[in-house]
């Protein structure tokens, strides 16, 4: 919840001081997005609202857990796993991201939803491998494995929002986000938008957007109709 994070960004670009919260959190699953709401209606900031942005998925394939598993060592056994387990935890996604619309649109009967999806994390490297910090470097393939992983993910994503369309939900929109962050991953041609390994006390940072990130999350979303 700092102050670059999108959602805040979008509320001093309305220029909301009143009638806002933000309720996001590192880590946060689709399961969470009962106790989210729950926190939003003890702030008063549920029904009557006019517009709810959600970012959800990831952390249900354990995505964090797996980056941070492969970091020390791409080629392990553990690594190879994390990523399988990623991969078939996809096929649970869709439907519990369809839950998450359903939880939203009971609260907020009202509201227009925007559901975003994820950046790929790589670029497109030329080297054999990618120095994401802390002495860790990933093979290429590896993170092609991993951005792979993510196309699929937002694509699950992507059809819980057309299915709440084809319920008859008229006022959730799917908003795309990889397209903004081209060109912007860890170690493509520009400046990357998402952080590498962070060391702790603030390992919880690491592979999420950084300030720059957060921004074309905030701009992708304000082109899309948010406000």
């Amino acid at each position: 919840q700092s102050a670059t994070s999108y959602p805040n960004q979008l509320a001093a670009y309305a220029h909301l001081t009143t009638g806002f919260i933000n309720v996001t959190c590192a880590g946060a699953t689709t399961s969470d997005i009962g106790p989210q709401l729950s926190a939003a209606g003890q702030a008063g900031a549920t029904f009557g609202v006019s517009q709810v942005t959600v970012t959800v998925g990831g952390n249900d394939l354990g995505f964090a857990e797996t980056l941070q598993t492969c970091a020390p060592d791409p080629a392990s056994v553990q690594c190879q796993t994390a990523l399988t387990t990623a991969t078939s935890k996809l096929k649970t996604v869709s439907a519990k991201v369809s839950g998450v619309i359903t939880q939203i649109r009971g609260a907020a009967p009202g509201a227009r939803i925007y559901v975003t999806g994820y950046p790929l994390l790589f670029g497109n490297f030329k080297t054999p491998t990618c120095d994401v910090g802390g002495a860790y470097v990933v093979p290429k393939t590896t993170a092609t494995t991993i951005n792979g992983i993510t196309s699929a993910l937002n694509l699950s994503i992507a059809g819980a929002v057309v299915r709440a369309e084809w319920k008859g939900d008229w006022r959730v929109r799917y908003v795309p986000v990889a397209g903004a962050f081209y060109g912007h991953g860890l170690c493509d041609s520009k400046t990357p938008w998402i952080n590498g390994y962070v060391a702790s006390p603030y390992v919880f940072q690491s592979f999420h957007p950084n300030a720059f990130g957060e921004t074309a999350y905030a701009t992708t979303l304000k082109l899309a109709g948010a406000k």
